[in-house]
């Protein structure tokens, strides 16, 4: 099925849908959703939709139900349908069926295409009359359209308002009918009157039906009404504070807190401070269960956690900044003060992530007391740790409330220097003692986060002190008589944690003595899981091994070749990583060769490893440049061990060496060579970086210090050599190159440029101790341990541009015909596809234009320069719904074939633009018809000619 195109899998269902079985065409109705995915352009999805819109004519209820399915699982792909009006004449003639239940359906189906059919008058008059129904079903199908339609439609909602409140307000409407059409209410907000009709409406109601299902409707719609007309978020704010305080149903309390923490994470600008101080009242309220207290603080957390607040009454006092501070003991600071070290864990807990946050906010407005906030926040919260860790194991209260605490540890960590380490001690010594067992659901949470610090701390070496710790934690996990697989997670957090041990890397017998505690215990997965990690933190000894461990146990031959790369990889940078710190310059070089031809044997196994769905672009080219960086440090140590090797221009002609001169120019020759080698991967380094479009922040800094360490190295070539001229300045390699903009207006430029780099050159004497720099400064790069960034083993979005063009090439290799005279209407469309590896808040970028680029090429054509106008064309579109299209025009003014390469760049939400997406050719065929006539006539001529003879 997946190798089928468009046609033929379009083809197949068609011939499902007229099936004479029930069953077959059910199950043709069933596939089309997975169809619009796989090919979601608009012709192939009109032609569709029709199609289903006929089977739901022609269908009984099973199949129109089928046919609704269909549609509200494809809402993505309803504007794409062209034949609007078509479509809707086929699904509207179902509404006057004598059939209750059709015409229910066919108004659900209504409501589910409301998107296109927003303002089809019939439709909204069908809709209006299914409201006035005997049948509850399809009552209950009409008030679903309604909601559909309101959502949608500005003239619907106008025109259907006044009704729905004579049937909310009217005594023959049933109570069970009112409940469901209230919510149809909270769609009114395309105008301030509306708005204000519907919000009086509502409010009416309250009074009116006290019962506690008409009570939580009707506040959930108003806060839904207030959220999207804004002008009455601060009203709806009161009205929740006052059934939080004075209605005595908790369901009623409860619901106002979740629509108050609603308020509170999408308009957190528009509360004032009275609303705060109102929460803290209302928790001093006798009659308020524990729980309700807890829903209290939590809204107060999200209401600081906001960084769109404005008023905030910490203390009393004056304005400052964005965030209102006032200076006298304030409502929020003495709720946090009381319930810090409160009997209710879960309470102090969520007082004590409050506390940070209004530190936090303290900390922004520069108030004078901001350390007294912070020093208050971090004793609370060390004090919860040590208290709830050892008992969260056999209380779930105290588990839930260790887990609302350590995100504001790691918060308040990353915002003060000192507390991280603080913390690191706390943790370690918590899981020391015997109260926490190693293989413990709360150990793995206090090691994930002390991962979670370590990784986001400021503070250099932060577990150096705790290495020992960590490994008599990894032995008793080891140990452990439980059984190794409550302890896997646990170890492979230890050995990330030691991997961050500056002290231990340095430590020759570190990876013998981390490989004898988890070679023999773990399972491949969690070895490659640690291996992994070992090559992103430096420690390539240790990844080396258990890439050779794990690649004698796959059955695989793509990832045997992918393990034995990674392998040599890791094998090459901890050889490089040994001769850099022993600092001899012929060992360095000799390391630095074997590096390179190990680099060499790990491309050939990557590209062996490469499949259609995982085709490593990324780790090819990653390597690659990794590898030419090499060569172009072992060029410069070479270049410097021959300024060593050579005599000095005193006594070269003595012995029988090269003159000064020409010695000199040999060198000046390496070292330019040396400088341009770095500049050419700094630009490598640089595409890379614009091609990864997917990769997430942290991979991209990685790339961006590889690249600047290469720019670095270019940069001290220049200035330590190369700049060293007399009389005409700085001149550096790059400098020294012909720019057009300074071309002179006689004589010929490029003969000047030789001139001047042979003058510049003839005077550079490089001194010894300039190259014993250079070689320090390769050295110095070269000891840091190369990170693997995270997108070279796991890519977390994945976004791919997927391209039909019209018109297209017949068969494989036909071109498409056109005639010289004629323009040729190329259309190109597209379709953004989004695959996340997680859930939807990881999705570090996203498309927001598309910009196409048409280029055409004649063959047997010669490459002419500046022709960017008159062949080649650029388009820039908007997906909507991830959808796009665009036509070029084109001419073809001389007969023969041409190429059309169509290629896509994107660009993102913040305006940078990303070498990366889909490129398609065509094949363009221009002919002379009036050649082809005259030829053909002449060739008539030429027969006939003799006859007459």
């Amino acid at each position: 099925e997946q190798q089928q195109d468009a046609n033929s899998a379009l083809m197949e269902l068609d011939k499902g849908l007229r099936a004479h079985k029930l069953g077959e065409q059910c199950e043709a109705i069933v596939r089309f959703p997975n169809l619009f995915s796989r090919f979601p352009f608009p012709i192939l999805i009109n032609s569709a939709f029709l199609k289903l819109a006929d089977a739901f004519r022609t269908g009984n209820n099973f199949l129109k139900l089928c046919v609704l399915r269909v549609a509200q699982q494809s809402t993505k792909q309803l504007d794409k349908i062209l034949n609007i009006d078509e479509f809707m004449r086929r699904i509207y003639s179902v509404i006057h069926s004598n059939d209750p239940y059709a015409r229910a359906i066919t108004l659900r189906m209504l409501g589910s295409v409301a998107c296109v059919i927003k303002d089809k008058k019939n439709a909204h008059h069908s809709v209006q009359q299914g409201l006035d129904s005997h049948d509850r079903v399809e009552q209950d199908a009409a008030i679903y359209a309604t909601i559909q339609f309101a959502s949608h439609s500005h003239q619907f909602a106008s025109s259907i308002c006044n009704k729905i409140a004579a049937m909310l307000q009217g005594l023959s409407t049933p109570l069970e009918v009112k409940l469901k059409l209230i919510p149809v209410l909270q769609h009114m907000h395309y105008d301030v009157q509306i708005s204000s009709k519907a919000r009086g409406v509502l409010q009416n109601l309250l009074p009116s039906f006290p019962a506690q299902d008409f009570v939580l409707t009707t506040l959930n719609s108003l806060t839904s009404l207030s959220l999207h007309s804004l002008i009455d978020v601060s009203s709806q704010v009161a009205l929740l504070h006052q059934y939080l305080r004075c209605d005595p149903r908790e369901a009623v309390k409860r619901n106002s807190l979740i629509n108050l923490n609603i308020l509170a994470t999408k308009a957190p600008h528009l509360w004032s401070s009275n609303d705060s101080t109102a929460l803290c009242e209302a928790y001093k309220l006798s009659t308020l269960a524990a729980s309700l207290k807890q829903g209290i603080l939590q809204v107060l957390c999200t209401l600081t956690k906001s960084t769109l607040l404005v008023q905030l009454d910490i203390q009393e006092g004056i304005p400052t900044g964005h965030v209102y501070i006032k200076f006298a003991d304030g409502a929020l600071l003495e709720l946090c003060r009381r319930c810090c070290y409160d009997s209710d864990l879960i309470q102090a807990a969520l007082a004590t992530k409050l506390f940070a946050s209004i530190s936090k906010h303290a900390a922004n407005s520069n108030d004078r007391n901001r350390s007294s906030f912070t020093d208050e926040a971090i004793q609370s919260a060390e004090t919860l740790l040590l208290t709830l860790a050892p008992s969260s194991e056999t209380s779930a209260q105290d588990r839930r409330a260790l887990k609302t605490i350590l995100p504001t540890l790691q918060q308040l960590s990353e915002s003060n220097s000192g507390v991280d380490v603080r913390i690191a001690e706390d943790i370690v010594c918590l899981l020391s003692s015997d109260e926490i067992p190693i293989c413990s659901v709360t150990s793995k949470i206090l090691l994930e986060t002390l991962a979670s610090i370590v990784t986001t701390s400021s503070t250099p070496h932060l577990l150096d002190h705790l290495a020992s710790d960590l490994f008599r934690l990894l032995k008793m996990a080891t140990n452990s008589a439980n059984g190794a697989s409550n302890t896997n997670a646990q170890k492979t957090i230890l050995c990330v944690l030691l991997f961050t041990s500056e002290s231990e890397m340095k430590n020759s017998n570190f990876p013998a003595k981390i490989l004898s505690f988890i070679e023999t215990t773990l399972n491949n997965w969690r070895l490659y899981r640690i291996a992994r990690q070992a090559s992103r933190l430096g420690q390539h000894t240790v990844a080396h091994t258990l890439f050779n461990t794990i690649s004698k146990s796959v059955s695989s031959e793509h990832h045997y070749f992918w393990l034995t790369g990674l392998a040599d990889l890791s094998t090459a940078e901890a050889m490089i990583s040994a001769s850099s710190r022993r600092g001899s310059g012929g060992s360095n070089l000799k390391n630095l060769q074997g590096a390179i031809h190990l680099y060499h044997s790990a491309s050939t196994s990557m590209m062996a490893a490469v499949t259609p769905n995982h085709p490593l672009t990324f780790q090819c080219e990653y390597a690659r440049l990794r590898n030419e960086t090499l060569q172009a440090h072992a060029q410069l140590l070479s270049a410097c061990s021959l300024i060593r090797t050579c005599p000095p221009s005193a006594i070269a002609a003595s012995t029988g060496g090269s003159k000064s001169g020409e010695q000199n120019e040999i060198l000046v020759a390496r070292m330019k060579s040396c400088s341009d080698w770095f500049m050419a991967v700094e630009t490598g380094y640089s595409n890379l970086h614009m091609t990864s479009f997917d990769s997430d922040p942290k991979s991209l800094l990685n790339i961006d210090l590889l690249q600047q360490s290469c720019s670095i190295m270019a940069h001290a070539v220049d200035v330590l050599v190369l700049s060293r001229g007399s009389g005409l300045g700085s001149i550096t390699s790059k400098s020294s190159s012909f720019d057009e903009s300074r071309k002179p207006k006689n004589g010929t430029p490029h003969a000047h440029c030789r001139v001047t780099n042979k003058v510049c050159f003839r005077h550079i004497y490089i001194l010894p101790q300039l190259t014993d720099c250079l070689v320090k400064c390769s050295m110095a790069i070269l000891s840091v341990p190369l990170s693997f960034p995270r997108y070279f083993y796991q890519s977390l979005q994945t976004t791919s541009i997927k391209l039909a063009i019209s018109p297209s090439q017949r068969g494989s290799s036909g071109p498409v015909n056109i005639e010289i005279n004629q323009q040729l209407t190329l259309k190109v469309e597209g379709v953004v596809q989004h695959v996340n590896s997680s859930d939807t808040r990881r999705k570090f970028r996203e498309v927001a234009r598309v910009k196409l680029t048409l280029r055409k090429v004649k063959q047997g054509q010669a490459k002419v320069p500046n022709t960017k106008g008159k062949d080649q064309f650029v388009q820039t579109v908007i997906p909507r719904n991830d959808y796009f299209s665009t036509q070029f025009l084109i001419t073809f003014p001389v007969p023969g074939i041409y190429n059309l390469h169509i290629g896509t760049n994107v660009e993102d939400g913040d305006g940078v633009w990303w070498k990366t997406g889909a490129k398609e050719t065509v094949l363009v065929k221009s002919f002379d018809d009036n050649l082809r006539i005259q030829q053909q006539a002449q060739q008539s001529q030429a027969r006939t000619t003799p006859t007459n003879r």
